[in-house]
């Protein structure tokens, strides 16, 4: 779903942009699953649920005509039987690539990630940002499938190799077959692995072409060899990755000692493994060391990268620009600091504004880099307007449940089933429990006669009359699922409150209660429609905090689903107000806190850990930390994105700059 709304975002005329082509992946921590409150940062180790194949960042994920390069080898026989017959078949292909290569880390070297855009960008957000194997979606799992074609070629290779090694050889013909294919990987990961030092010690014992003459006579010593590895590894590997090596030097020596192709095939794929694990190892190792100075030149190295990219035509400047004047609301200042200051606050308001879900507006191309951000705020904002939602038709329906328990005599309370009044409009309101009781589903109701009263029908059912400007609005409950609840026509769907005139309730233990475990039930679905399926239990969850006997359950659950996600609701118009009016009031401190500081200061300060009390949760705090946290990340973005963008596409006219020089004289002017 976030793919496909990024690709909806693109502004038309937008050209995309494709930096280096990837075949690992950015792996992200702190991921939240639907919470709309702790740092949801755009998740590159995409959830099961939502993450198929991320075309929106190509530079994790190979580009088209790589994967069709790729995939030649992907197909093969399913049954198993097959996959032991003969590879002698049929001559095999001139070129067979083991699953991990020099070439394919090669994405994983120092300058590779020094030169890669879209990760230097991202580094601003993450603290804990590293790489890991890309091994999601149908990419993930073509590269499953070729991995186990070739260990399978392997095996069968290997067999037929053992059984008649003429025979293999005269059908093999000038092809390259598995065997030698990965001594050469292992031989080309080592060299970029290992010191100077070191280097020497492998040309020696790890010579190719020997250790093929030495299997082709039958005197490869494969103990000797995988103890010299495991020595060499171990001197440079990190400790953790010890059992890995002792598990691929038993794998080989016992493989060697007994003839067993599958374990000599699980040994090298284990040592392929150990060494694609130390490239990992040492890229992240790097990121961590060279991240205060990516950080700090973050400004400085988007601006040349987009600035050639705007010479070359492939960046849709024009549009962005519109967009932002078209969003300022603001007077333009005289000059000086303050124009500055009135400019950057335009342009936060208006990056507000893109993240509203009422407004759903496409993202200008000057957001490539932080579209998926973007959308995870979107999705955030709703969710906690709609959380607010739950919450003041809690405080509604908390207010009234103590408004009729005021009102009615302590005497009137029916003990059992048998006391109860027989006329309705001396019926009781039951103080029920977690647990109902048998008298809780009776279909007898009361309240205040300021909102109306109960009569008969005369078919026998029950109506409930409320008091609507004077008249009355009558409203059957014998089917409470007939009927919407889109008028006044139970206590419980009057007008609400506006929420800003809401008094603040005393028992705000039981609201932070009922706030945590509403979270706790988003929680459990990662689903786009999360709110549509979870409605009846946030519903049941909200009546069981208050008194409201559960027999009005089914119209508060349609009561409720009529408002979530609805913009044209009073209700969700109301939320929402309240959920921007306390978010503009934090934003507006952050960007005074956050202009004058360094990108690496900022980076500091908005990803810092954040302490909370330990009775912050009993006093209600959820809503301003959920508040807080959604006004930092977009603080950082925000900032972050006009220093780069404002004096390219915002503060400047397009039109004008392409009247000074060509397209390609520019591009070649540029350092």
């Amino acid at each position: 779903m976030a793919s496909q709304q990024t690709q909806e975002s693109r502004s038309k005329g937008a050209l995309e942009i494709h930096v280096v082509d990837e075949s690992y992946d950015i792996a992200q921590g702190n991921k939240s699953g639907g919470s709309p409150s702790p740092r949801n940062r755009p998740s590159y180790d995409a959830s099961p649920a939502q993450k198929p194949s991320r075309p929106s960042h190509p530079n994790y994920a190979p580009s088209q005509a790589d994967r069709n390069s790729r995939s030649s080898h992907t197909e093969f026989a399913s049954k198993s039987a097959e996959r032991q017959t003969r590879v002698a078949a049929k001559p095999q292909p001139i070129s067979i690539e083991p699953p991990v290569t020099k070439g394919t880390l090669s994405e994983l070297d120092v300058t590779k990630i020094v030169n890669n855009p879209k990760l230097r960008h991202d580094i601003n957000f993450d603290p804990e940002l590293h790489f890991r194997p890309n091994l999601d979606g149908d990419k993930g799992r073509r590269k499953t499938e070729k991995a186990n074609f070739f260990w399978d070629t392997m095996r069968g290779q290997l067999q037929d190799y053992l059984t008649n090694r003429d025979q293999f050889e005269r059908e093999l013909g000038d092809s390259e077959w598995c065997l030698p294919a990965t001594l050469n990987a292992i031989r080309g990961i080592l060299e970029t692995l290992v010191p100077q030092r070191d280097k020497a010690s492998v040309e020696e014992t790890f010579n190719v072409d020997l250790l093929m003459q030495q299997f082709r006579m039958g005197v490869a010593d494969l103990v000797k060899l995988a103890l010299w590895l495991s020595q060499l590894l171990k001197c440079h590997c990190a400790p953790m990755r010890d059992n890995w090596v002792d598990d691929m030097v038993t794998q080989l020596s016992k493989g060697d000692r007994t003839g067993d192709v599958t374990m000599l095939v699980a040994g090298m794929k284990n040592l392929l493994g150990v060494l694609e694990a130390m490239k990992l190892d040492v890229a992240n190792h790097q990121i961590r060391c060279l991240r205060p100075l990516l950080i700090d030149d973050t400004v400085h190295f988007e601006q040349k990268f987009f600035m050639k990219k705007i010479a070359l035509g492939r960046v849709d400047i024009g549009g962005a620009h519109a967009w932002f004047r078209r969003a300022r609301s603001l007077p333009e200042a005289a000059s000086g600091s303050a124009a500055i200051q009135s400019q950057t606050w335009d342009f936060m308001k208006a990056m507000v504004q893109l993240t509203q879900p009422s407004k759903s507006e496409l993202f200008p191309h000057t957001f490539l880099f932080d579209e998926e951000r973007l959308i995870k705020l979107r999705a955030d904002m709703l969710d906690m307007i709609n959380l607010e939602i739950c919450m003041q038709l809690y405080r509604n329906l908390d207010a009234q449940s103590k408004s009729y328990r005021d009102d009615t005599p302590t005497t009137s309370f029916a003990s059992s089933p048998c006391d109860r009044p027989a006329s309705p409009a001396n019926d009781t309101v039951y103080s029920s429990p977690t647990i109902p009781s048998l008298h809780h589903f009776d279909m007898t109701r009361s309240g205040r006669q300021d909102h109306g009263h109960s009569m008969r029908h005369p078919l026998g059912r029950q109506s409930w009359m409320t008091r609507v400007d004077g008249s009355y609005a009558n409203s059957s409950v014998s089917s409470p699922r007939s009927s919407p609840s889109s008028t006044a026509s139970t206590p419980d769907t009057l007008p609400p409150t506006p929420l800003y005139l809401t008094p603040v309730s005393s028992d705000s233990a039981s609201a932070s209660q009922l706030r945590t475990s509403l979270l706790a039930i988003l929680s459990s679905s990662t689903s786009s429609k999360k709110w549509d399926a979870l409605s009846p239990d946030l519903a049941l969850q909200i009546l069981r905090q208050t008194t409201t006997p559960l027999i009005r359950l089914p119209q508060f659950e349609s009561h409720l689903a009529t408002h979530l996600s609805n913009p044209r609701s009073k209700l969700y118009q109301d939320a929402e107000e309240h959920v921007l009016t306390h978010l503009y009031a934090d934003l507006t401190k952050l960007v005074e806190t956050y202009t004058p500081l360094s990108s690496l200061q900022i980076f500091e300060a908005a990803t810092a850990p954040r302490v909370v009390s330990a009775n912050a949760a009993t006093q209600g705090n959820g809503f301003k930390e959920e508040i807080s946290e959604m006004a930092t990340r977009m603080a950082h973005i925000g900032i972050l994105h006009w220093r780069v963008w404002a004096p390219l596409a915002y503060l400047v006219d397009p039109d004008a700059e392409e009247e000074h020089l060509p397209n390609s004289e520019r591009a070649k002017s540029m350092p």
